[in-house]
């Protein structure tokens, strides 16, 4: 028998599920006249840190979508299952300092002010 449920998250907004036991990050992408979601397993001890720190939970919906949203366009490889873990520890499991230099290098590589995004993240979910 599966058992699934919303673990996290609500309306169109990145949201984690449990799905037979595994945890399920899905995040809605647009691009362009484009829209999808695309999803990718994270760990138990990942959904801790999004539960319960809600600046790192923003940092990645905002540099996430960004990544994601850069992978559609022609010609762009995918974002594999590893890409995306690796983007998740670089954010969820790091110093503050480590932390901020993501954010710099997501900033230069996206061409955004990533904090000002995450701000309006944060003050939404408030």
């Amino acid at each position: 028998m599966s058992r699934r449920g919303r673990r996290l998250g609500d309306g169109y907004e990145p949201h984690v599920d449990e799905v037979v036991g595994e945890l399920i990050y899905s995040a809605p992408v647009d691009s362009g006249p484009v829209s999808t979601s695309m999803s990718f397993p994270i760990t138990h001890g990942d959904l801790d840190v999004l539960a319960t720190d809600p600046y790192r939970r923003a940092v990645l919906e905002v540099i996430g979508h960004a990544v994601l949203q850069r992978s559609m366009i022609r010609g762009r490889a995918p974002v594999s299952r590893a890409d995306f873990a690796a983007l998740v520890s670089s954010i969820l499991h790091t110093s503050p300092a480590e932390l901020d230099a993501v954010i710099d290098r997501a900033d230069v590589e996206h061409h955004m002010v990533t904090r000002m995004y995450v701000d309006q993240v944060v003050q939404r979910r408030s």
